[in-house]
């Protein structure tokens, strides 16, 4: 009795022991719906002038079907079809040798696909090591400012940007970068990274950040392809505490005024850097100068941040976002960010993260 409860115990603990429902929710909320969505945008769709629902259905069905199919290699749809076949005609002839020798072939070609899943996912893990390694992991010193930040991917790379650069120019300027290519995963944190090593090239051979972006722009052919683009918010902070500001697309600078006790957006004009603009970005970008008053906060974001979604599809927004700054407006940047995250993540409850989430908090000591 005493070894059969023990080969239980241990059956028991090979299934369940790395079990936790987090894992369950991210199966059923992201996982399943990503893997749907993979699918079904490749996928031949029935023709719409079918009217009978139930061959609409199955039409549906096949085509997911093939389209699964054609995901796999050459070599593995042949066995995969053979499989299933000696599977179906063994249980249905009941020749359970062929429904066996189906079974087996079923559970080899998964052995497969699964060391191949965790192939790439060792490469992913890499690619993130090499990716954290590029973010700034602690906020730089600076006299002027109280510094805290936060970076945050949804899978496991990303493409939000974050920086700080020093230029190794005349003026001396210290550089304030917040970023977001457009799509996720591998080929985001591939251009990511790209655009990073072109930013730091053109902050040592220009000054400013309305400059920096122009000439960023124009050379943003050679990063992104025709589909994709860059938003980012660039400030520089001179020796004489100049603080200045433009914005290439991205969401708005908030600026929390220390005097009014109100929060309030900065939008200077300015458009994604990548999109074919037939030169208007030159024309439209802005750069402002913006007040350093003691206890005044500015807090950089990408969109990851406000649209944080709750389990009843309510975006967390800018309005919440002012709120939580405005109501602990006398706290030190790194206890802002504390609140901040807490505040994002309550709001959020069980949902899993759709977008990685960065934001910069620089409080004017």
């Amino acid at each position: 009795m005493k070894n059969k409860k023990k080969t239980y115990r241990k059956i028991y603990d090979f299934y369940a022991s790395d079990l936790s429902y987090s894992e369950f929710e991210r199966l059923i909320k992201q996982e399943a719906p990503e893997v749907y969505d993979f699918y079904v945008r490749r996928m031949k769709h029935p023709d719409a002038k079918t009217r009978n629902p139930l061959k609409r259905y199955l039409q549906f069905l096949w085509y997911l079907f093939l389209e699964f199919l054609e995901r796999l290699s050459p070599l593995r749809r042949l066995f995969y079809s053979c499989a299933f076949i000696f599977f179906i005609w063994g249980n249905f002839t009941e020749q359970w040798n062929y429904a066996a020798l189906g079974f087996f072939m079923l559970n080899i070609l998964l052995a497969f696909e699964v060391a191949d899943k965790l192939t790439a996912k060792s490469e992913l893990e890499v690619a993130r090591d090499i990716q954290d390694s590029m973010m700034p992991s602690n906020a730089p010193f600076n006299k002027y400012f109280d510094i805290a930040c936060y970076y945050e991917t949804a899978r496991e790379v990303g493409g939000d940007y974050l920086d700080f650069i020093s230029s190794d120019n005349a003026d001396g300027r210290m550089y304030f970068v917040i970023g977001d290519i457009s799509g996720k995963g591998m080929g985001a944190a591939v251009r990511m990274v790209q655009v990073q090593a072109v930013l730091k090239y053109l902050i040592n051979n220009c000054s400013g950040p309305k400059a920096i972006l122009g000439a960023l722009n124009r050379n943003s052919r050679q990063i992104l392809s025709p589909d994709n683009f860059f938003t980012a918010s660039l400030a520089s902070l001179d020796t004489d505490g100049v603080f200045s500001f433009s914005r290439a697309g991205h969401t708005p600078l908030l600026h929390y005024n220390c005097l009014l006790k109100k929060a309030q957006n900065i939008t200077p004009a300015g458009m994604g850097i990548g999109m074919r603009d037939n030169g208007m970005f030159d024309k439209v970008i802005e750069e402002v100068t913006l007040p350093v008053c003691c206890g005044d906060i500015f807090v950089f974001y990408t969109d990851g941040v406000t649209e944080t979604m709750n389990p009843e599809k309510r975006l967390y927004g800018e309005e919440l976002l002012k709120a939580t700054i405005e109501r602990n407006a006398n706290k030190s940047a790194s206890e802002l960010k504390d609140i901040l995250l807490r505040s994002v993540e309550n709001f959020r409850r069980s949902n899993i993260p759709q977008d990685d989430m960065t934001f910069l908090i620089l409080k004017v000591k």
